[in-house]
């Protein structure tokens, strides 16, 4: 009875050591099952897309309030820079957390700018809301759809302020400055683009 052959092994196998063996187990587990990073799709927490823009849009907020001195005795605009959140939030991913914030930053507005308590609560919780109603209309749509609805949120946010105003004061608001205002935050549809393109499909867990 012939013994049965062994196949010779390759020289790959020959020179597969168990230190080498271990080495190579440990390259797989650390650089072929690594976590995504953030900026190819990785997992982006809520401060990411909620708490830093938020800080930023208070920030932007007390920058341009700054009386600083301009040619031909021009003002700096003062757009409301959370609208752009409060219409953005909603697009990105609801979240319970979006608005807490733009309470926050509502009532940090009433007092900043001296408005009746609630007041701006009232239009970004509005604003929120309505675009919240609407998302599945928004998203995966065209740029020019975005850019649509925006300006109705501004414009919703616009008509409630000066319906709330002349209920409170009795007196029609100057609508020449509501317009100025309304297109300084309109502007601010390029924030909001940049969110949707930086936040809307950045997280696997939501793919």
């Amino acid at each position: 009875m012939l013994a049965p052959q062994r196949r010779p092994r390759s020289s790959s196998t020959r020179s597969m050591t168990p230190s080498a063996s271990r080495r190579a187990r440990l390259y797989k587990a650390l650089f072929e099952n690594r976590t995504p990073r953030r900026g190819s799709g990785g997992i982006v927490g809520p401060q990411d897309w909620l708490l830093y823009p938020a800080l930023l849009a208070v920030l932007a907020t007390l920058v341009l309030a700054t009386d600083l001195p301009l040619p031909f005795g021009l003002d700096l605009p003062e757009p409301v820079w959370p609208v752009a959140l409060a219409f953005a939030w909603p697009l990105i991913r609801p979240s319970f957390i979006a608005p807490i914030l733009l309470g926050l930053m509502g009532l940090f507005l009433d007092y900043f700018w001296g408005a009746p308590l609630g007041f701006y609560v009232i239009g970004l919780m509005a604003v929120h809301a309505a675009t919240l109603i609407i998302r599945s209309y928004i998203v995966g749509q065209d740029t020019w759809v975005v850019i649509g609805a925006y300006t109705l949120a501004v414009l919703l946010f616009f008509t409630l302020g000066v319906i709330m105003t002349t209920l409170d004061s009795g007196v029609v608001p100057r609508l020449i400055s509501v317009f100025e205002q309304m297109l300084a935050t309109w502007c601010l549809v390029v924030v909001v683009l940049i969110l949707l393109e930086r936040f809307l499909n950045s997280d696997v867990r939501f793919n």
